[in-house]
């Protein structure tokens, strides 16, 4: 099955700071799993190297973790899922952000299985298959 990497996932191995993120991206490459990211993390992505005092740095870090990972535009289906399990969670009170609503969408439209550090986040969407790699 594929999976989707969470921003804060990408992020991780950016800074190269949890051992443990690096050995699972490692063993999802190794044996041979589709990863992807969505282009609403893409975009956080961006934001942060645009956002870093080493800009320079910080996107070639980013672009060199990227080589091995497709980033996924979303596409309609997508964004008409994200709607509805927005009006799902508006309905019960217990909202997410707009942008991890929208990977939530696009990952749980395709099938995909979402790893995040934010499982407290994306526990809220019942339906989305989660791997926690905040350990």
């Amino acid at each position: 099955m594929t999976l989707a990497l969470d921003t804060n996932v990408i992020i991780d191995l950016i800074r190269g700071r949890r051992p443990g993120v690096r050995a699972r991206y490692d063993a999802a490459i190794l044996g041979g799993r589709p990863l992807v990211t969505s282009l609403i993390a893409y975009y956080e992505l961006q934001f942060g190297a645009f956002a870093s005092r080493d800009r320079e740095r910080q996107w070639t870090a980013t672009k060199a973790v990227l080589e091995e990972i497709l980033v996924e535009p979303l596409d309609q289906s997508d964004v008409i899922t994200a709607a509805s399990i927005r009006d799902e969670l508006r309905r019960t009170g217990t909202p997410i952000g707009p942008y991890d609503l929208l990977i939530a969408g696009q990952a749980l439209n395709r099938g995909w299985t979402l790893a995040t550090s934010n499982i407290k986040e994306f526990r809220r969407v019942g339906a989305l298959e989660l791997e926690d790699w905040s350990a």
